[in-house]
């Protein structure tokens, strides 16, 4: 589809652009460095006046708004080169061409804009860093190419390379790690339109974030104490380092960082006013006022980073991201902005017989097109997700409708069904087939539970044609307790015959309610028999709450029967203070075992495999639960995951 008005792409152009100075790895390697001077060459300084403000009068956003996450590309790492502004340039371009519906997976060239900034626009030929005014003239005037076509280098040349590449004077190609290969030079070359110079005021800054839906570029003068930088001459905190914490610098650490003057570029994708950070000092410890009570910064941008997803940022909600302190982009940052990319390439048609986007996949055998019920192989899925209120005590109920284009003869069925309700034992749920022929799925109980998320398999419509108008009715029986179908779906084979179960691809394929091991179709599948030890994880996080003595739970479904004969569990979970933990194991027949006590040890994290000997003898089979409590407060953590290995 065509975007009819272009978006607006900010790029955040800091003071002082030393993007050299920006690359990580651990706390002991300390970045390649470069002149600030030399650098913030061309960019406007702090009090200048004419940026143009993006508030609105009718606009407030959000208090907290990350919504952009979803919207970019996997979190690069820089490496061992001062390179972040080109990073986060090609992130925010990665970003604006997924956003506008251009490319859904892009990646492109970092390695192909640094040797275009210094050798096409001829910016800083005598530097590794470059800022974001000469990367996006490269992109607007001359296009860069696919990751594919030059693959970044996470290493810049030195005289092993080139006999030429040491000391200080060093020609260009050292800075770009030579020419372009001919891959590169006759690829495919993208491009964003011109800039623009923008506000670095933060409510203008999220303003235009929220009105035009997209992140934006920021770079600026680096405080090594305040980003938990291993280069610090002074002591920082490890939790926030974790945490991607980065505050406005204190006295000291500006003192202390100018010093040695850098600067550091990334991708701002969204912010948290309610989020507040207590304050360090020049010593790395939190700070209190006279009445000890804590000193916090609040309001911080939420932003992508190019250092991998290692230490740094690491505990921060979203790996490889950090949180930086609205006052430090107001003070330091300033602003730049340029157009997104126009979309003039249609959606993929799955079954017109054309390559309608243009990505060398037809019909079902593109991408776009797996969730379409004619490319489905085995059954057949159709989804109705628009809610509808079910009325209270009304014999009419809900009607949910499903349209089924599939002419075949029906021969297996089943429903799932999500739907939000007080007192669920007061529903009565009914399938109805397009010629009129009912099945009840539920009738009311006396159930007192909240909500259903189940599937129903029926045999009452096999042998009747599938296509139609099919409806789901939901109708509440008793009074004052309401609710709603959040969502259904209608799974249905239509084949001449009914395909058999796979027994490892995760699909209740002949639609019998069990799918692979779970049914009996695959007792004697190589998959499914008991050799040994077999092992079942969950790898879904979890918070931990803190000082709550109900804790965090987290299930893991064993499908294997068998009696018990040794069992171990092992846990993965992150924590400041692990001795404020006990972990319990819970048996599907309610037997619980205490695996952990609280034992006062001052030791971060809990990544430990116990044998555990009270189930022996009991039948594996059903949902196994792990409980992890935090019995005291101020530390929290992260229930990662946690695996059972069985041997029957």
């Amino acid at each position: 589809m065509r975007h009819e008005n272009k978006i607006i792409l900010v790029l955040l152009f800091a003071l002082g652009l030393v993007w050299s100075g920006c690359g990580i790895t651990d706390d002991s390697e300390d970045p390649p460095l470069a002149d600030l001077d030399v650098l913030m060459e061309g960019a406007p300084q702090k009090g200048d006046d004419g940026y143009p403000s993006d508030i609105k009068a009718d606009g407030i956003p959000p208090a907290k708004w990350v919504a952009l996450v979803d919207q970019q590309s996997p979190v690069r790492s820089q490496g061992h080169r001062g390179v972040c502004s080109i990073f986060s340039t090609v992130a925010l371009m990665e970003h604006l061409y997924i956003k506008s519906g251009v490319d859904k997976d892009p990646d492109f060239s970092e390695q192909y804009l640094q040797w275009s900034v210094k050798n096409e626009v001829k910016s800083f030929p005598h530097t590794s860093g470059s800022n974001a005014s000469s990367n996006l003239r490269a992109i607007t005037r001359y296009g860069i190419v696919s990751e594919q076509a030059w693959p970044y280098e996470p290493f810049q040349w030195s005289s092993s390379n080139d006999p030429d590449c040491t000391g200080d004077d060093m020609p260009t190609k050292c800075y770009t790690n030579g020419d372009p290969p001919a891959s590169a030079t006759s690829a495919e070359k993208f491009k964003l339109p011109s800039s623009r110079w923008l506000s670095s005021n933060p409510s203008s800054i999220k303003a235009f974030m929220h009105n035009n839906q997209q992140g934006v570029v920021v770079g600026g003068t680096f405080f090594y104490q305040a980003w938990s930088h291993g280069r610090s001459s002074l002591p920082y905190n490890r939790e926030y380092r974790r945490k991607g914490y980065v505050l406005a610098p204190n006295a000291k650490d500006k003192e202390e960082s100018l010093k040695n003057r850098a600067g550091h570029s990334f991708l701002l994708v969204g912010w948290d006013d309610d989020l507040e950070v207590q304050e360090i000092d020049e010593k790395g410890e939190l700070v209190y006022d006279d009445d000890g009570n804590p000193v916090t910064q609040k309001g911080f941008f939420l932003f992508k980073n190019s250092w991998g997803t290692g230490s740094w940022g690491s505990d921060s909600g979203f790996p490889g991201y950090g949180w930086i302190s609205m006052d430090y982009v107001d003070e330091y940052l300033s602003a730049i902005s340029a157009e997104a990319p126009e979309n003039t390439i249609p959606d993929e048609v799955c079954g017109d017989g054309e390559d309608n986007d243009q990505d060398g996949d037809t019909d079902c055998e593109d991408n776009d097109c797996t969730a379409e019920p004619q490319c489905q192989s085995g059954p057949k899925t159709y989804t109705n997700d628009t809610r509808v209120d079910i009325p209270d005590k009304d014999d009419t109920g809900a009607t949910s409708t499903i349209q089924v284009s599939s002419d075949g003869v029906i021969e297996a069925l089943a429903v799932d069904v999500v739907i939000r309700h007080s007192y669920r034992g007061d529903l009565r749920i009914k399938l109805i087939h397009p010629d009129g022929t009912e099945a009840v799925l539920l009738e009311p109980n006396m159930d007192s539970g909240n909500d259903i998320e189940k599937t129903f398999a029926t045999s009452a419509f096999n042998g009747k044609t599938a296509s139609g108008t099919w409806n789901l009715n939901v109708v509440d029986t008793a009074a004052q307790d309401t609710g709603y179908i959040e969502k259904w779906t209608l799974r249905l084979n239509s084949d001449d015959e009914p395909p058999a179960e796979i027994c490892d691809d995760g699909v209740d394929n002949d639609l019998d309610g069990k799918t692979d091991c779970a049914d009996t179709d695959c007792a004697d599948d190589s998959n499914c028999r008991q050799a040994g030890p077999k092992t079942y994880d969950n790898n879904s996080p979890a918070e931990i709450p803190d000082n709550d003595d109900t804790g965090v739970t987290s299930a893991i479904d064993v499908p294997d029967t068998g009696s018990i004969a040794d069992l171990s569990l092992s846990v993965n979970i992150t924590h400041s203070y692990r001795g404020d933990l006990e972990v319990r194991l819970v048996h599907p027949d309610g037997t619980d075992i205490q695996v952990y006590a609280p034992d006062m040890t001052d030791h971060n994290d809990l990544i430990k495999t116990w044998d555990v000997d009270g189930f022996d003898g009991k039948d594996s089979a059903g949902t196994w639960t792990l409980k992890v409590i935090d019995h005291a407060a101020s530390d929290t953590g992260t229930l990662n995951s946690w695996s059972m290995t069985i041997t029957h």
